[in-house]
């Protein structure tokens, strides 16, 4: 594949604002993606204060058959603060993830 070619992730985006997440995905997928989100965020919260590193303001998620990020904008980390994720349908790895988002980008 050359660089021109860059396959498009199967990649559902989601919105954080107010303790609210949002979508064009649908409920469902709003609802699965909350879900993953708020487990993921209070496993970092939970990593954050052992390591007194504070809340985290990203993090990314692997399973078998998706990967699940998160990111807060520079406002701050909690749960009312804006912020964005993905979901994307397939295990991807943080660095192909981030080349294929610049590759997209270019």
């Amino acid at each position: 594949m050359s660089e021109s070619e860059v396959i498009p992730l199967p990649l559902q985006l989601f919105t954080l604002k107010d303790g609210v997440v949002s979508s064009d995905s649908g409920q469902e997928a709003v609802n699965n993606y909350a879900a993953d989100f708020q487990g993921l965020r209070h496993f970092g919260l939970k990593v954050g204060e052992c390591l007194e590193l504070g809340a985290p303001w990203m993090g990314t998620l692997q399973e078998e058959d998706f990967t699940l990020n998160f990111a807060y904008f520079d406002a701050g980390t909690d749960a009312k603060d804006p912020g964005a994720g993905a979901h994307i349908g397939e295990r991807t790895p943080i660095f192909e993830l981030l080349t294929r988002a610049n590759s997209m980008e270019a």
